[in-house]
């Protein structure tokens, strides 16, 4: 976003096209049913107070958009945090099948333990342990992904106090 940017309002007061999306959009959200072409603004009629305009507000829309980008981002990153520790937690919950131990006898026993230690000791010295491709390359991308939501967030809290200070 560049400073300077008229985004809603041009300088003799009327509305950008971008202005009038989001004046739609408002009047929407609000339940002003009806335009009137000659004004260019929404209304609604009601029996008790008669007719009441919508009156647009530039600076409010500008300041609800920088807050729905930050509530966009912050999601965003609860989502990554979340598939993170997913994955995680299916990593550490994956099952190693047990032996039966109580059909065997003690020698029985000695053996498959001492063949369990050779197979893990072959396996650490010449076959390393490895994260497959595919997670390898899902869990970059997530860490990629969660630095920078979690940075862009910070700027975005930083930039609405920084409206709100202006006021």
């Amino acid at each position: 976003m560049k400073w300077g940017v008229r985004r809603y309002q041009n300088k003799d007061g009327s509305l950008t096209t971008a202005g009038e999306k989001r004046y739609a959009r408002d009047a929407r959200e609000k339940e002003f049913t009806k335009y009137d072409s000659s004004t260019g603004q929404y209304y609604k009629q009601s029996k008790k107070n008669g007719r009441s305009d919508l009156a647009f507000d530039a600076k409010r829309y500008a300041k609800e958009d920088t807050e729905r980008a930050k509530r966009l981002i912050d999601s965003s990153k609860n989502i990554t945090n979340d598939v993170k520790r997913s994955i995680d937690t299916s990593n550490r919950n994956r099952k190693v099948p047990k032996m039966d131990l109580s059909n065997m006898t003690d020698q029985q026993m000695r053996e498959q333990i001492n063949r369990a230690i050779l197979e893990q000791q072959y396996n650490n010295m010449f076959n390393p342990k490895r994260e497959s491709k595919g997670r390898e390359y899902v869990s970059h991308i997530l860490d990629s992904a969660g630095n920078v939501l979690a940075i862009t967030s910070s700027a975005l809290g930083i930039a609405l106090a920084i409206k709100e200070l202006r006021g």
